[in-house]
C-alpha cells in the first residue's frame, strides 16, 4: 500500500486524473454535488478531498485553502496520488472596467506578486496556464453558452494590503482581468510537477465600479457566477 499523503490523507488510487481544486473547503463540496457517486476521500486541515465521475470521466476535488503555500502542498501531495491536471476553480476581484461582478473569468497567466512560487522558479519564469487546458476551458464556456473573460490575474500574498500604485498602473492594461491570491503559484508549482494546469475564477467584486454594490448583492451574485464556474471547470474536463 503507498504511503498516506501527510497533509491531504490520501493515498494513490484516491484521486482521479483530472482534480478541480477551489480554496474554499465548502466549495469543494458543492463541486463533489455535481458528480456522480462522490465520496469523501478525506478531510484534513483546509483540505477536503472527493472523489467522483463527471459525464464518464473520473475527477477529484480538493480544498486548498486561502493563498499560496497551502496551494502548493496540495498539488505535490494530488501529484504523488496520480493527478495529472489540475484546474483551479476560485473568486477574484476584477481588476479592469467593464468587468461585472460575478462574471467568469478564465485565466491565461498570472503576475508573480505571490511569494510561494518563488521556492520553485525565479521571478523570470513566467506563470503560464497550460494552453490546452486553457483552450478548453475557453471552449467550455463556449458551449455552454456562458460569457466569460479570458485575461491575467494579479497574484499576491497579503489580502488587505492594497498595493494602490500597482494597481493603478495595472488598471489600463486590458491584459489584467482579476486580482487574487492562488493562479501563480498554480502555474508555477504544475509547471515543475509537469502537470497540466488552468484557472477559471468567479468575480466577487470590482474596485474600479463607479457605484459599489452591498455586500449581500455582491455575495448574491458571486453565488450565480459560482455555479458557471464550477460548469466551465467539469466541462473542460471532459473536452480534455
Amino acid at each position: 500500500m503507498s504511503d498516506l499523503m501527510k497533509h491531504i490523507r490520501c493515498r494513490e488510487g484516491d484521486i482521479a486524473p483530472f482534480v478541480l481544486i477551489p480554496g474554499d473547503p465548502a466549495r469543494a463540496g458543492r463541486i463533489a454535488d455535481r458528480l456522480t457517486g462522490a465520496r469523501l476521500v478525506a478531510q484534513n486541515r483546509e483540505y477536503a478531498v472527493y472523489t467522483g465521475v463527471y459525464e464518464g470521466v473520473p475527477v477529484s476535488v480538493c480544498s486548498t485553502g486561502i493563498g499560496g503555500p497551502s496551494t502548493a502542498i496540495a498539488m505535490e501531495e494530488l501529484s504523488r496520488c496520480g493527478a495529472e491536471t489540475f484546474i483551479r476553480v476560485g473568486s477574484a476581484g476584477a481588476r479592469r472596467d467593464g468587468i461585472a461582478i460575478g462574471e467568469p473569468v478564465i485565466v491565461s497567466g498570472a503576475i508573480r506578486a505571490g511569494g510561494t512560487a518563488q521556492a520553485y522558479l525565479p521571478l523570470s519564469f513566467p506563470a503560464v496556464a497550460d494552453i490546452g487546458v486553457l483552450n478548453a476551458l475557453t471552449e467550455a464556456a463556449r458551449q455552454l453558452g456562458i460569457q466569460a473573460q479570458v485575461g491575467l490575474s494579479l497574484s499576491r500574498d497579503a489580502f488587505y494590503r492594497q498595493d494602490t500604485a500597482l494597481n493603478e498602473t495595472l488598471r489600463p492594461v486590458r491584459a489584467v482581468a482579476v486580482s487574487e491570491m492562488e493562479c501563480d503559484t498554480v502555474f508555477v508549482v504544475a509547471a515543475v510537477l509537469n502537470k497540466r494546469a488552468g484557472a477559471v475564477v468567479g468575480t466577487d467584486s470590482n474596485l474600479y465600479l463607479p457605484v459599489q454594490p452591498s455586500r449581500e448583492e455582491k455575495e448574491r451574485l458571486y453565488a450565480e457566477s459560482e455555479k458557471r464556474t464550477i460548469s466551465i471547470a467539469l466541462k473542460a474536463c471532459t473536452l480534455l
